[in-house]
């Protein structure tokens, strides 16, 4: 099947009802992207969404009456294919939002909204990126380690810092088992960290979004990653 790559004809949502401050972003992706529409209420983009296929959604996190994460998961409880980006935008950059953000499906979280330049450089890598997305392999889990997104049968995820770490170390030495003292050292440099339910909040994470059995566990070994589900 032809892939066509001719970015400009790519579909681009925007879901925000203080629009104000991104006009000029707005704007300037209208002479970029034919397709770019905008709604300032939930309603109408979910009904815009039920009978479309847009490639990246931008979601206003501040939303109001009700915020980014529910209409997050409105989208995927609709559940396109192709499944588009959904790409979270504000100015908090604290770390438990973004945390909200990705565990709730976002794919991005990002605070450069109001830069129309920067956003359009941002916008082309991603539809770029989409169109090679259709990975020649057949692994179920597969990394891209230039773009820092974790693909789990085709669907992209950008986990956390720390999160995206560990499961980068398992993924690059899947035939060996890591201590918690082995992995405090390596992704926190701080012994400490064994100590503490950090470890085991970050594996379970990891699951959550690639299933139970991505990470096997040994009772006084470790973790390791299933070597069945990436080879």
């Amino acid at each position: 099947m032809k892939i066509n790559t001719d970015l400009s004809i790519h579909s681009i949502v925007f879901v925000d009802n203080s629009i104000n401050q991104i006009f000029k972003t707005i704007n300037h992706l209208k002479t970029r992207y034919e397709n770019t529409d905008v709604f300032v209420q939930e309603k109408l983009f979910l009904e815009f969404f039920e009978e479309n296929s847009p490639d990246i959604i931008f979601i206003n996190l501040d939303l109001k009456p009700n915020d980014a994460l529910f209409i997050l998961k409105d989208i995927k409880q609709i559940n396109k294919e192709p499944n588009p980006y959904v790409v979270i935008y504000t100015e908090n950059n604290d770390d438990f939002v973004q945390e909200l953000a990705f565990n709730s499906g976002a794919d991005f979280f990002i605070n450069f909204h109001q830069k129309p330049l920067v956003m359009e450089l941002f916008i082309k890598n991603i539809l770029k990126r989409k169109v090679n997305t259709k990975i020649d392999t057949k692994k179920r889990i597969y990394i891209d380690f230039e773009s820092y997104l974790i693909f789990n049968q085709g669907k992209p995820f950008q986990l956390p810092r720390k999160e995206f770490m560990l499961f980068e170390l398992l993924y690059n030495n899947s035939d060996k088992y890591f201590s918690k003292v082995d992995l405090a050292k390596i992704i926190w440099a701080d012994e400490s960290i064994a100590l503490k339910r950090t470890i085991d909040v970050h594996v379970y994470n990891i699951r959550q979004f690639f299933g139970k059995n991505i990470i096997l566990s040994k009772k006084g070994i470790g973790y390791s990653l299933n070597k069945k589900l990436i080879e």
